[in-house]
């Protein structure tokens, strides 16, 4: 199975194109003391089939990421995922749109606190950052540049 693998990865064009050098995420220390106490939120824009965002949540704690694919952003939906694991205390968002009235309602409704950072700087946000490029980088290896297989 792991030469099938193997010969796999190696003929793949966009693994080839995408893999040129290891990159680990950094560490980071969280004065979080449990499980999806705080959790950091943003969206990104990527192009698959259908979808057009991928909203993610990622606890600061553990950094377990929780993922929505969406055709628009829509605050139920986020709001539904991010409290899946019961409410956090603490949401942090960039100053996007995307993170609008809606969402903040949702999220307070939960008994959730919501800090905002900076739009358009990313170090603000850097638990939820540092795991957008291997995200599309998978998704592009499993799906190709255009998706077409992702549905």
């Amino acid at each position: 199975m792991k030469k099938i693998v193997k010969k796999w990865v190696k003929s793949c064009q966009e693994c080839q194109k995408r893999s040129h050098f290891q990159q680990k995420e950094e560490g980071k220390i969280s004065a979080t003391s449990t499980l999806f106490e705080r959790v950091s939120m943003d969206a990104v824009h990527i192009k698959a089939g259908r979808w057009k965002y991928l909203v993610v949540a990622r606890d600061d704690f553990s950094g377990w990421p929780e993922n929505v694919s969406s055709t628009r952003l829509m605050a139920k939906s986020v709001s539904e995922r991010i409290c899946r694991y019961g409410a956090p205390k603490e949401v942090t968002v960039d100053g996007g749109e995307e993170f609008g009235k809606e969402l903040q309602e949702a999220v307070k409704g939960e008994g959730s606190r919501i800090r905002r950072t900076t739009p358009y700087y990313p170090e603000a946000q850097g638990i939820v950052e540092t795991g957008h490029k291997q995200l599309k980088d998978a998704l592009v290896k499993m799906c190709g540049e255009n998706g077409c297989k992702w549905k």
